[in-house]
């Protein structure tokens, strides 16, 4: 889910941000805190043991800070998978549990697996295996794999909710012309975050639109200063994805003009 749904995006930043993906379906101002990570806590097969786990996961994650439980435009899945393996001849059972952390575009945040085997040297041959035996295989699994996830869930939560901050600050900065100070915010922001891409093309557009800033300034000297043809030149080097793209042009336009009228002369 685009940035721009949990960000109130300029225009001048739009044709970025609209790029950037994973995020939440919630308007939020520059000034306001960043939204919860919402949070779907799914089965993989749909089986009873599965639905289990994914309860207990959900019991754990409702009470965590900064999380919002929702099957609605979530950013991140939870997805509960066991897979149970019976062989009523040797007694024995096997189950293999996972846990995949995703992000809604399909990014993996993290994974937890866990295998518990069983075996009833008590069966002998008996048409049914063990229930109990049965019962504490499933259930170590659930254990093991929920308690395995939450904490770097936990962890994970925490890394996006500064990366949100970060963003929904250097977005309000720029808007402001302070690149600099934009970029700082940025720069620490790691690959730890399904965000990484989309911060580093962000802060590519603010580098760019600093040198355009200072491309206008120092083209506005020149011209003041009467050297119309070095204010044309550096003007010139404005990045046609400035949101000073347009005004470059236009200054030019009227430089060239000053400049034929004055030759003319």
């Amino acid at each position: 889910m685009p940035i721009s749904n949990w960000v109130k995006v300029s225009p001048k930043w739009k044709h970025l941000v609209l790029t950037c993906s994973a995020l939440v379906l919630l308007s939020c101002t520059a000034a306001q805190a960043a939204p919860p990570v919402r949070i779907a806590v799914v089965t993989g097969n749909g089986s009873g043991v599965e639905q289990d786990i994914v309860d207990r996961i959900s019991s754990q994650l409702s009470n965590m800070p900064d999380v919002a439980l929702s099957t609605v435009n979530p950013d991140w899945y939870v997805v509960c998978n066991i897979n149970e393996s019976i062989d009523q001849m040797s007694g024995s059972i096997r189950y293999n549990g996972s846990v995949l952390v995703k992000t809604n575009s399909g990014q993996v945040i993290h994974t937890a697996a866990v295998q518990k085997y069983n075996q009833d040297f008590s069966v002998s041959g008996a048409p049914q295996l063990n229930k109990r035996l049965v019962d504490n295989a499933a259930r170590d699994v659930i254990n093991a794999a929920s308690t395995r996830v939450i904490g770097p869930i936990q962890q994970a939560v925490m890394i996006e909710m500064e990366t949100r901050d970060r963003i929904i600050q250097s977005q309000s900065l720029g808007d402001e012309d302070k690149y600099q100070e934009a970029i700082s915010l940025l720069r620490p922001i790691t690959p730890d975050t399904p965000h990484f891409k989309d911060v580093r093309a962000l802060i590519d557009q603010f580098e760019m639109e600093q040198d355009a800033l200072e491309r206008m300034q120092a083209a506005q000297a020149k011209a003041q200063k009467g050297s119309l043809g070095e204010a044309i030149n550096i003007a010139s080097g404005v990045n046609a994805k400035s949101k000073r793209y347009k005004a470059s042009r236009t200054k030019i336009a009227g430089w060239r003009a000053m400049l034929t009228k004055k030759k003319a002369k």
